[in-house]
């Protein structure tokens, strides 16, 4: 477990990491189901307007009642699978991403965790920050995600530690930093 003012992390990220956080993202953020409710309208408003179109204009009635079954399977669709697809479509990215040029290599991730401060470094990337910076700590059964801001995701994988009771301490023993700095500042 972290000690009182020292411990140092190395791992490196890989597909799975990626398609866990993306998993986690979409099921459990705010953002996430954002993207699953605007998946599910879109579904729908293509039904309604495939119904709504076959209803203004001439065509044959049993075409029409074939158009009105298929708006609805289209409704019902969505509305059951859109976040079973966007889950896949986001693992297919991830898949297909293994080609391209732009795609970010492996490299080792080194966390620092200090008294006051934790250090972040991947390859030329290094960053430092204060717990209290620290926007919110999320355990999941995959990975530890320390939110420093919307944007900005710190992913500390379940295979940098050697087993679940260890990431769970040091999930403990962030939250504790966090919240203890945050106190300090308020005094």
């Amino acid at each position: 477990m972290a000690s009182k003012n020292y411990r140092e992390l190395h791992f490196q990220l890989n597909d799975e990491d990626y398609k866990a956080f993306g998993r986690y993202r979409i099921l459990y953020t705010k953002n996430g189901r954002g993207m699953v409710r605007r998946t599910m309208l879109t579904y729908v408003i293509i039904g309604v307007g495939v119904a709504v179109l076959f209803s203004l204009f001439p065509v044959d009635e049993k075409f029409r009642y074939l158009m009105y079954a298929a708006s609805a399977i289209c409704i019902l669709y969505g509305l059951l699978f859109a976040e079973s697809n966007l889950l896949k479509q986001q693992d297919r990215a991830i898949e297909n991403s293994k080609n391209d040029i732009e795609r970010v290599h492996p490299a080792t991730n080194v966390i620092n965790f200090g008294a006051e401060t934790f250090t972040t470094s991947a390859g030329e990337d290094s960053a430092e920050f204060r717990y209290d910076e620290i926007k919110t700590l999320d355990l999941a059964e995959t990975a530890i995600y320390v939110w420093m801001s919307d944007t900005m995701i710190m992913t500390i994988p379940l295979h940098a530690f050697r087993n679940m009771d260890e990431m769970k301490d040091l999930y403990k023993w962030l939250k504790s930093k966090k919240e203890g700095s945050g106190r300090q500042q308020a005094e």
